[in-house]
């Protein structure tokens, strides 16, 4: 298995600070929005909507140079998200921004009958899900030896048999698919990590721990909106795809 980092030290502190640009960005529009209704629940759930359009922005204007590409998908009939394809020293990589709630939530265990439109839903990530079932098949390291030690999902979860499709038939061209979470804590990002989901093994490996960045940041000052501006619920909620019930389509595509 590949040693090297996943990112530089210089592209971890222009990735983190372009989330926490997006944080900034979408706490300054709740405090707009804030003043003029007084109900605007469907906004507080739009904080990933914002940083992946940061992201999109920066990779336009090539300022992540190592994103090589990305596109906006749709997951159901209206939600939309960035995914990026990038490469570095480490390898050739796509990941998708979540919080840490989220993520939680498109793998959790469900049951066969009352949650069955739930993890329809969650087939997108399925679909992802198999490039790195293609990356565990073909490598020679024991599954246990993949990253860091493992973030258990589920109590007691037995290692999985799993189902592999050909090679040929998702991604063919990706070697790792990665997952960057963010954590808030009174609507500050205070933790970011980039997350390598093991579909074997049915945990989180932590891939890289991109959280002392947030303290070098620019965009990390004392009047910067990583204070404590209220705009959402205490448990974050943005990227919530309850409501999907449409496989990923290919919205746009740029660069």
């Amino acid at each position: 298995m590949n040693q090297l980092k996943v990112l530089s030290n210089e592209n971890c502190q222009v990735l983190v600070d372009t989330l926490l640009k997006g944080n900034d960005d979408f706490d300054k529009k709740m405090k707009s929005e804030k003043e003029q209704y007084e109900i605007n629940s469907a906004a507080e759930n739009g904080r990933v909507n914002i940083i992946d359009s940061c992201i999109i922005k920066e990779s336009r204007d090539n300022k992540l140079n190592f994103v090589q590409g990305y596109k906006i998908k749709k997951a159901g009939r209206k939600w939309k998200y960035g995914e990026y394809v990038c490469e570095t020293p480490f390898g050739r990589f796509l990941f998708i921004v979540k919080s840490d709630d989220a993520l939680k939530r498109a793998f959790a265990k469900s049951s066969d009958d009352e949650n069955l439109r739930e993890q329809e839903d969650k087939k997108y990530i399925d679909d992802y899900l198999e490039i790195n079932k293609k990356l565990i098949r073909q490598s020679k390291v024991p599954v246990g030896g993949l990253f860091e030690q493992p973030i258990p999902l589920f109590e007691d979860e037995e290692e999985t048999i799993i189902s592999l499709i050909a090679d040929e038939e998702i991604h063919e061209d990706i070697d790792y698919f990665f997952v960057l979470v963010y954590k808030t804590s009174s609507e500050r990002l205070t933790s970011i990590q980039l997350i390598f989901p093991n579909p074997v093994t049915n945990d989180l490996r932590l891939a890289q721990d991109l959280t002392e960045y947030i303290q070098s940041s620019q965009f990390n000052s004392n009047d910067n909106s990583q204070q404590n501006t209220s705009t959402t619920s205490p448990q974050e909620n943005d990227d919530d795809i309850a409501s999907f019930d449409e496989r990923i389509t290919e919205a746009e595509e740029s660069k």
